[in-house]
Parts: C-alpha cells; sequence; structure tokens
C-alpha cells in the first residue's frame, strides 16, 4: 500500500512512511477495547470480509492471503493461514501477550480445519513520498518504532522476541499519527518453546544466555533498525536501492558517509527546511551503533534509543 504518485525513478525509490491526518478524538481501534483479543467465528469473519471476496482482498505472498474489513464499524486487516501454516501458531503464541502502542496489536483469531486467521487492526497506513516528511518528524518515527522495539527485546516478560524484518515497509500509522511496528509476518519468541527448568545450573544458563544463532539473530534485528535510520535520513528504500544500484546495499553506500560525519552526502536534498537539522545527527549516531555492531561491542535497544533521542551523556559515552 504505497503513494502511487509519481512514476520518475526518484519518486519509486521513497517509501518512508508519513503519518496520516488524525481521526475523530473518539475513535479507537478494536484492539485497545474490553474483550479484545478474542476467538472469533468463521461467520463472523466472513461477515467482516464480505465472504472474502476478491473486491477485499488486498495481499497475496508467502502462502498467506490478507484481507479488510469491517467489524463494529471498525476497519480491520484479515490475515489468512493454510491450515498447516506453523507461522500462524508461533505469530498468534507472540501477539497474544504483546501490547504497546507503537507495535500493530492482535484483535482476535480464528481457527477452523483448513484455515487460520489473525485479526489485527487496520492502521491508516502512510507509505509515502519522503519529500513531505520534515526532519523532526522523521525523528519522532525513529523513536517510536525504536521504542516499540525496546519493548519487543527487553521488556516482554517472557523474553525477548526476533526476526521482526524490520524496514519502511513494515512501518505504519496509526489514526493517532503514532508510527507502529507491523509484525504480521514472522515474529517469535528467543527462546521458542524449549522447556527451562531453573533448578537446574545447566538448564537455567541456556534459559538466560543466548546461543550464537539466537545472538546474531538479535543482532539481524538491531541492524535492522539501523538501516530503516538509514531510510529515514536518506529519503530512500534500500530494497529498491539495491535494485538500482548494480547489487550495492543502501548501507554500504550511506555507511562511510556516516562514519566520516559528511552527513550532507546522504540528507534528503529535497528537504529545505533546516531549522531542525540538529536531530539529523542524532539519527545518524544510532544508526551507527546498530550498524557497527559485533562481537566486541554489544549495544543495548536502550543504549541506541538514548542516542537517537540526543541523550548528550550516551552520545559521549559512545
Amino acid at each position: 500500500m504505497q503513494d502511487e504518485g509519481s512514476d520518475t525513478d526518484e519518486d519509486k525509490s521513497v517509501l518512508i512512511p508519513a503519518p496520516p491526518t488524525p481521526q475523530s478524538s473518539c475513535w479507537r481501534p478494536l484492539s485497545s477495547r474490553h474483550g479484545f483479543p478474542r476467538a472469533f467465528s468463521l461467520i463472523e469473519l466472513e461477515m467482516a470480509a464480505n465472504g472474502f471476496g476478491t473486491e477485499n482482498l488486498i495481499l497475496e505472498e508467502d502462502g498467506m492471503k490478507l484481507y479488510e474489513g469491517i467489524y463494529q464499524e471498525t476497519p480491520i486487516l484479515i490475515r489468512l493461514f493454510s491450515g498447516d501454516d506453523d507461522r500462524f501458531w508461533s505469530l498468534l503464541k507472540v501477539l497474544s501477550c504483546v501490547r504497546h502502542r507503537n507495535i500493530v496489536n492482535l484483535v482476535g483469531y480464528c481457527c477452523t480445519a483448513d484455515s487460520l486467521f489473525l485479526l489485527c487492526d487496520y492502521p491508516c497506513n502512510g507509505n509515502e513520498l519522503a519529500k513531505n516528511l520534515l526532519w523532526k518528524t522523521r525523528w519522532y518515527i525513529a523513536l517510536e518504532i525504536g521504542a516499540g522495539l525496546r519493548y519487543l527485546r527487553e521488556d516482554c516478560a517472557d523474553g525477548p522476541i526476533i526476526d521482526l524484518s524490520i524496514c519502511s515497509s513494515a512501518v505504519v500509522f496509526s489514526h493517532s499519527s503514532t508510527a507502529m511496528l507491523s509484525m504480521f509476518k514472522r515474529a517469535k519468541w528467543l527462546k521458542g518453546d524449549l522447556p527451562c527448568n531453573e533448578d537446574s545450573p545447566a538448564d537455567l544458563e541456556r534459559c538466560t544466555c543466548p546461543t550464537i544463532e539466537e545472538d546474531e539473530r538479535l543482532l539481524a534485528d538491531l541492524c535492522g533498525y539501523g538501516m530503516f535510520l538509514i531510510e529515514l535520513i536518506t529519503g530512500k528504500s534500500a530494497q529498491t536501492f539495491q535494485e538500482q544500484g548494480e547489487g550495492q546495499s543502501l548501507v554500504d553506500w550511506a555507511l562511510p558517509f556516516l562514519e566520516n560525519g559528511s552527513l550532507d552526502q546522504v540528507m534528503d536534498p529535497r528537504i529545505e527546511d533546516t531549522s531542525d537539522i540538529r536531530v539529523v545527527d542524532h539519527i545518524a549516531q544510532a544508526a551507527l551503533l546498530c550498524l557497527k555492531n559485533d562481537s566486541c561491542h554489544r549495544f543495548s535497544m536502550s543504549e541506541v534509543l538514548a542516542v537517537a533521542r540526543g541523550d548528550k551523556f550516551a552520545i559521549a559515552k559512545y
């Protein structure tokens, strides 16, 4: 769901989300109302999505179908999985335990013999031309998505959530113009369903210390956030940039300029208002922490977010 706008190469390369026009103050998503999330019947879903006709089909990819619908006069999204798709159960387990203002939250689910359904609020999506976004707006987006990631990595009671597929196309907006991360792809708990015996020192260590593979997956999500920050700075889509740049990634192109402090070489030149340009440096420094993270230099999401906010003590430390 992208802005159709102009067909020029410049516009096609820009996929940074933009906040929508705020709706009425009385509008509330279903996930925030009493009684949700909950189990739905197939009849309820068929009524909400007009029998799952083609006119309600938004997207079909990776063996999943995404439909739009209306329930209790409120827009919803319904994701349809086949009956043997394990991704459904993994996502249901994660989303049932997640509640955060910067994450697209679960509304409900439905299980039949042949099909599995996950429902979420219909965000007021906003993939729009980045030229419409001033620097302070991009900074707010960076902080809100960072807050959601910090919650997923550090504040969830059952441990970190990983495989988040962080990029500009996964960022949407609520009707109150809040930036949110959409997790309806492959998010998982870091430790999966492995049992943990807290009376056993060996089991306790296994359940509290990530394996090498788990550590790499945690790092991948942090790098994904760093790439997203570069998308905010440049106004370019990482995916489209690589397709048009003979295989060079957006990160490979931008990282040397960020390291040298040459922000003027990568900043979106279409933004003429420079009154808030100082926040670009905050975003760039946070991106560097994410992208230069390795086994010798480990940074938490809280540390990255402090740098993105412009915390003087955090910036001086790193």
